[in-house]
């Protein structure tokens, strides 16, 4: 099994009886936890815990500990509440075999508030696929569906192998989603035709299982053998397949049991137990009935009811050719043969002959019995001598030594020039080749912009002139009422010069409200101001009550919300950008991620900024480009800058140097590259030497010759096959014998 336990901190492979351990399943917005221990090579469950929900990472420590809570309430009096942890996590927490900073911090901080000791973590997807190999007896051929609140997790399992992870963002069809993420792993002949589902909400997991069985996946062009069945995996059974991958490594674990299914078990078998049966059996046949047939026809006989036995093969005995005698004489031989022999003399014979046959049947049997034990003694001398063949021959281990390393970060600043056909290390300039991939998506989100929108207020008003000239007042003229609300004339206006101070010059013209609102909404003879004339000079009136006016608040699309959406979905493609190149780069090749460059090539939101919508949606194409290195020019380099580095007694090996980039810019066909050279320096250790000295021993022997190697802190023992008792010893053929050196980390 490949499993993701990695960095085991408190661990040896050893478990001590009785010691209880949890599993918690962290996914975002779900907590659930379980209480394990190892009961004679079976991982033993003992507590479950209902789902706990969490949003922040303050609920996360309170649904944990509501979790924890749940599950201790079940378990045994008599044991210690347990400390060791055992962590399930998504794929998306991980990154290169290790949790992401961010999801890092959430489980320390977890483990130091509720005082748990970390043991290690599985990937949840990879622990489902041991678990239902373990139930199903073979390696998973399948489609683990991960259903989260804003994405989904797909993990694609081949014969057991893991192809490839992808995480998709949630639409409304979930369909359409498993689609995208599948389309995401390139051209496949055929996907496995099994999807498994798992998520902590039932209800949504049914609801998923029924909108895959409708799918018509020829018109989404992913291609199955045939139609996919679809699983559910409830959120016990992931509780259990994380208790059965942290079990499996702790210890040689190979099956898992629940003690509540023990208990079911035992209250059924008691009530077998008490049950009354009769002690026989009685048919109707066995009372004289004959049943579908003619009793006269179907009643045997009495000596039809004598079974036969059979009988042993008499000895080949070589008849005698009697003398022929004359028919007329036949008879009074045989009479005066009567004659002369008594009764008592023929049953003498008889008994004679009878003897003599037995003899000779049992010295036959005696030879073929003698025969069979010879040929059944050699038989068991070769299948013994086999056996010891194969145990001296056949059998193969890897012992992985982890010694203390001495670990140096070196910076190097190098160009990689992809033009160029040969390096040059003294200048730093490595050779390189450009990948280049286009990847397409679609994103929607809410709109969270604001508009007003509604109707301007409309009514009329009476002009008043009372200055001694006329006045001609032109369409649009602003008139100003109470509270500073301002109004237009909606046509031009001429008003005659007043007559008398007590008759002024009047003019109606019909008037509209310059902003929307109700509060334009004004009464009857309510006063104006006219333009740029004193009131005390010419106003105006309303004439009648002004009606009409309205407002309304309104979504729409917002830059902000055009940027945020543009930035997540660039992020998300890029990201299936740095999986997409690198597919089909040959091994010597090494991705440079981090000099990814994208360019759009079509960009489509649904609405502009300012238009009316609740959901605004992004279509975007990149181009996106990136840089693979020869590894063997990588390695080269590393040597050069580090070759005078390793301390005394340390020796630099080339699967312990990590790169890392930083992405400074292109320039023509060059880019410019900061690297960063992170080495572990192992102690120089003789694998040959410690092979010969470890051949034939047994494994704790074999530990602590291994604690003489300097630097030392554990190994790993790895037997195939694990034979038990004496026969357990580490093959006598060093060539079966693979000695690896690893930095403990």
């Amino acid at each position: 099994m490949k499993m993701a336990l990695k960095d085991l901190l408190t661990t040896s492979k050893k478990n001590d009886d009785g010691e209880y351990y949890w599993s918690v399943v962290i996914e975002p917005g779900w907590v659930q936890a379980g209480i394990w221990t190892i009961v004679e090579n079976q991982a033993k469950v003992t507590a479950l815990s209902p789902v706990a929900a969490w949003e922040t990472e303050d609920d996360l420590i309170g649904a944990a500990d509501t979790a924890l809570s749940s599950a201790v309430q079940n378990l045994p009096e008599e044991a210690g509440e347990p400390s060791k942890t055992v962590f399930g996590v998504p794929s998306s927490w991980v990154s290169e075999g290790k949790i992401k900073d961010e999801y890092l911090e959430k489980i320390k901080t977890i483990c130091t508030k509720l005082s748990l000791i970390p043991s290690g973590f599985v990937i949840l997807p990879e622990a489902i696929a041991h678990y239902m190999k373990v139930q199903e007896g073979t390696p998973l051929n399948a489609v683990v569906v991960g259903l989260g609140r804003e994405n989904i997790e797909l993990v694609v399992f081949k014969l057991g192998n893991l192809l490839g992870t992808t995480e998709v963002a949630r639409s409304v069809s979930i369909a359409d989603d498993v689609s995208e993420g599948l389309v995401r792993f390139g051209k496949e002949d055929s996907f496995p035709s099994r999807f498994i589902l798992y998520d902590a909400k039932e209800a949504e997991l049914d609801e998923a299982r029924q909108s895959l069985l409708k799918a018509e996946w020829d018109l989404l062009e992913i291609k199955f053998l045939h139609t996919p069945k679809v699983e559910i995996i409830s959120p016990e059974k992931k509780v259990l397949a994380v208790c059965l991958a942290g079990a499996s490594e702790v210890g040689e674990v190979s099956s898992i049991s629940r003690a509540d299914e023990e208990v079911e078990e035992e209250v059924r078998d008691e009530e077998v137990e008490n049950l009354v049966t009769p002690e026989t059996k009685v048919s109707a046949e066995d009372l004289g009935f004959v049943i579908g047939a003619d009793i006269a026809k179907e009643r045997p006989h009495e000596d039809n009811f004598v079974q036969e036995v059979e009988k042993p093969k008499e000895p080949d005995v070589v008849e005698e050719k009697p003398r022929k005698i004359p028919k007329a004489n036949l008879l009074t031989k045989y009479s005066s043969a009567f004659k002369k022999v008594s009764p008592f003399a023929i049953l003498g014979g008889t008994k004679k002959a009878l003897s003599t046959a037995t003899d000779k049947a049992l010295s036959l049997q005696g030879k073929m019995l003698k025969r069979t034990f010879i040929f059944g003694g050699v038989f068991f001398l070769l299948l013994l001598l086999a056996s010891f063949l194969a145990w001296w021959y056949l059998p193969k281990a890897t012992v992985t030594v982890f010694v203390a390393p001495k670990k140096l970060d070196e910076k190097v600043s190098l160009s990689v020039d992809t033009d160029a056909k040969e390096a040059d290390f003294d200048k730093g300039i490595l050779t390189g080749e450009v990948l280049e991939t286009n990847v397409s998506g679609e994103k929607t989100r809410s709109t969270s912009g604001t508009k007003t929108v509604g109707e301007r207020a409309k009514g009329t008003v009476r002009i008043r002139n009372g200055t001694v000239n006329d006045i001609k007042l032109a369409s649009g003229v602003l008139i100003i009422g109470p509270n500073e609300l301002e109004f237009t004339l909606d046509a031009q206006a001429s008003v005659s010069a007043a007559l008398s101070p007590s008759s002024p010059g009047t003019a109606e013209v019909n008037v509209t409200a310059k902003e929307i609102g109700a509060e334009s909404n004004l009464g009857k003879d309510e006063t104006f101001s006219v333009g740029n004339f004193a009131k005390a000079e010419v106003d105006a009136v309303a004439t009648s009550d002004f009606s009409g006016g309205s407002s309304r608040q309104i979504s729409v699309v917002s830059l902000e919300d055009q940027e945020d959406l543009d930035k997540q979905l660039t992020e998300e493609l890029m990201e299936s950008a740095s999986t997409k190149l690198p597919q089909g780069l040959s091994e010597d090749k090494f991705f440079v991620s981090e000099a990814l460059i994208a360019t759009p090539s079509a960009k489509t939101f649904s609405g502009k900024v300012g238009d009316e919508a609740d959901n605004v949606k992004l279509s975007l194409t990149l181009d996106v480009s990136g840089l693979s290195i020869p590894k063997t020019q990588l390695i080269e380099l590393a040597k050069r800058v580090l070759q005078d580095k390793a301390p005394s007694g340390y020796v630099l090996r080339e699967e312990q140097v990590d790169y890392e980039f930083d992405f400074k810019g292109v320039k023509g066909g060059t880019y410019e590259l900061e690297g960063f050279f992170i080495t572990n320096f192992l102690p120089e250790t003789d694998t040959e030497k410690i092979t010969q000295e470890i051949k034939g021993k047994y494994p704790d022997v074999v530990e602590d010759y291994l604690t003489t190697i300097a630097g030392f802190t554990r190994a790993e023992i790895s037997l195939k096959p694990h034979l038990p008792g004496l026969l357990g010893s580490l093959p006598r053929v060093t060539k079966n014998i693979d000695v690896e050196v690893a930095a403990e980390r």
